[in-house]
């Protein structure tokens, strides 16, 4: 069992969980990946739509269309690749 540090233990049984269902949804089908999903509740729930999100901004189409509710919101991304680039530059709501 885990000696020490009671919140280090459980951070880390919530990183291997965590990894262990990414691992598994990246070896799986994008319908399997749902299925998973559809059937889960609680913490494992949580993991699999992070993992899934985490792929869909990574550039997995396949999860994308089956996942569309999980799909960044196009500001989001504009923002946060202003923020990685560095300009910091602001967008208007308003479109032309």
């Amino acid at each position: 069992m885990c000696q020490g540090d009671y919140q280090a233990c459980l951070n880390s049984d919530e990183r291997k969980a965590y990894n262990e269902i990414e691992e598994q949804i990246i070896h799986c089908t994008p319908e399997q990946a749902w299925a998973m999903y559809s059937i889960s509740t609680g913490v494992v729930r949580v993991n699999i739509s992070q993992v899934v999100q985490k792929l869909i901004i990574g550039g997995n189409k396949a999860l994308l269309m089956e996942f569309p509710e999980f799909a960044p919101a196009e500001k989001d991304v504009r923002h946060a690749m202003d923020r990685d680039s560095g300009t910091g530059r602001q967008h208007s709501d308003s479109h032309p």
